[in-house]
């Protein structure tokens, strides 16, 4: 395993007395007791005279290699006794388990005079601390020590933990008389990826009380529910391009340059294509773009997994990156996915522009997910949708981002299928006599969340009079509790449109058909006529 290999290195190099581990997973913790006792010799070239945990949660110290736990003095702090065994003889120290602040303040001191003590050099005693992210110590610690990041399991250790489970089922049931095999395949052991060593163990456990067998799916769910406790949204999309009124251009722009080579991998790499990797979704408040995203996961074939800024940020320093960390892993493991951040703006505000309010907190999760978005073997499709500019040059930068494209407000046509769409096929709406064109027309500028709320208001006017039918005259009504100031839209739109000519990774072959298609199917030109000269110039 790597993160060992990094450890035994890094302490037969004499790079520091103390190390912190960061994982959430506590068999990790089992695991270094075990080769702390059993092994330490053989990986570090020294036998320690004692093996120590020190749990902060229980304020207890337990050698471990006698199993006593230490009777300590009310008047002396159990970290002080821990110093003793340092400094006395050669000493393995766990410490467990670091997850707020305040944990790692109470360290704080220890931890850094441990660090580069001479002493302890001699002495060969090391101490491991666990902790739920480095980033609860203060950087001058962490230069102190060295921070090692455990992965969540190989391959190798899930077939192990699941062979594991395996053999133990398969006793208890022969121990009752009934023969009973469980098969680990392949599939499963990728299935299980993203987890921890504990999660793989209990999720096979549920897969077989509710399958009688490892599957796919229970891994899946597992994983689901993790996203859940992060308040993140796992949909398997319901909608396609045939529920998007309009937007055609965007639709076919869609499915040449992100939807053909992701369908055809094969094929893209005949042409030295690569896989598109994310596009961002720029336009008018309402227009739609994160219902345009569940429809092109669905033209893709592919679940999406929900983000907003506020599932990434916790108001306690060291908790959001490392919500990042264990984010990003869950959703790669699900992967092919296509990952929807709404109002990705907030999270990709020019770094330059952010104020260091946070402790930097802001920084260092905008880095981390650079580096996520970076990774050349991401296989998640990242689709931010925003309707500001500009975003951090560097989520921009073409390996991150493929496509910018425009999302302009309904046109003509569109504002009548999105009504078509709102009234038949999302919905039954018992409509009778209304005029579609009619309404569309006298929508100009509406976004498509509007024109969806025409529709329902509409239907409830009609429910409330007892009319059988939702007819014209309801529209009319329900218009007129609507204020669209069409003049500001304009200006905001055109404004949208001059700052696209200004971006990277913008196809203007692509952008000016959408504005063309904007354009041209309004059928009171005169509407349109300032903003087209504006446009043209």
């Amino acid at each position: 395993m790597d993160w060992i290999r990094d450890l035994v290195t890094k302490r037969l190099a004499q790079r520091t007395n103390v190390y912190l581990l960061e994982t959430f997973d506590m068999k990790r913790l089992h695991q270094v007791k075990s080769w702390s006792l059993e092994d330490w010799r053989s990986m570090f070239k020294c036998n320690p005279d004692n093996v120590v945990e020190f749990n902060m949660q229980r304020g207890e110290l337990v050698n471990l290699m006698t199993k006593v736990k230490l009777q300590l003095d009310p008047m002396v702090s159990p970290l002080k006794e821990l110093d003793n065994f340092l400094q006395s003889s050669s000493t393995v120290a766990i410490i467990h388990y670091v997850f707020m602040p305040e944990h790692a303040n109470i360290l704080t001191d220890y931890v850094a005079a441990w660090s580069q003590d001479e002493n302890l050099y001699d002495k060969r005693s090391t101490v491991l601390v666990f902790t739920a992210d480095a980033e609860l110590f203060n950087e001058n610690v962490r230069r102190l020590c060295y921070q090692i990041s455990i992965q969540p399991s190989t391959p190798e250790e899930r077939k192990t933990i699941l062979e594991n489970v395996a053999r133990q089922i398969e006793q208890d049931f022969a121990s009752k008389g009934v023969k009973m095999k469980l098969k680990i395949t392949e599939d499963i052991i990728q299935a299980s990826s993203g987890l921890d060593l504990h999660s793989v163990e209990t999720a096979a456990i549920e897969s077989f009380f509710l399958y009688r067998r490892f599957d796919v799916s229970a891994f899946t769910d597992y994983k689901v529910r993790i996203l859940r406790t992060y308040n993140l949204e796992y949909v398997q999309p319901q909608i396609d391009f045939s529920m998007v009124g309009g937007y055609n251009a965007l639709k076919n722009y869609i499915r040449k340059r992100i939807i053909l080579p992701l369908r055809n991998p094969e094929k893209a790499s005949y042409y030295g294509v690569g896989l598109p990797r994310g596009i961002i979704l720029y336009g008018y408040p309402g227009t739609g773009k994160t219902y345009f995203t569940e429809a092109m996961a669905k033209e893709l074939g592919l679940a999406m997994v929900k983000l907003t800024p506020a599932d990434l940020f916790r108001g306690i320093v060291g908790a959001s990156e490392a919500r990042v960390r264990q984010i990003t892993t869950l959703i790669e493991s699900l992967a092919p996915v296509v990952v929807a951040i709404d109002e990705i703006d907030q999270i990709a505000t020019p770094r330059e522009q952010v104020l260091m309010t946070d402790s930097g907190v802001s920084r260092r999760i905008t880095n981390m997910l650079l580096d996520w978005l970076g990774q050349r073997n991401r296989k998640s499709l990242l689709v931010g949708c925003t309707n500001f500019m500009p975003l951090d040059q560097a989520f921009m930068r073409a390996g991150r981002v493929d496509e910018i494209c425009l999302v302009l407000p309904p046109d003509f046509e569109a504002r009548k299928e999105i009504l078509e769409v709102h009234t038949s096929k999302i919905r039954k709406v018992p409509i009778k006599d209304v005029d579609l064109s009619e309404v569309a027309r006298q929508t100009f500028m509406w976004t498509g969340a509007e024109l969806e709320k025409l529709v329902l208001d509409a239907a409830r006017l009609a429910m409330e009079s007892d009319s059988e039918y939702v007819t014209m005259e309801h529209f009319m009504e329900a218009m007129k509790g609507v204020e669209v100031n069409v003049a500001e839209r304009k200006e905001n739109i055109q404004r949208m449109i001059s700052t696209m000519r200004k971006l990277e990774n913008v196809n203007r072959t692509f952008l000016q058909e959408a504005i063309k298609e904007f354009t041209r199917a309004e059928k009171d030109e005169s509407r349109i006529k300032g903003m087209l000269e504006a446009l043209s110039t």
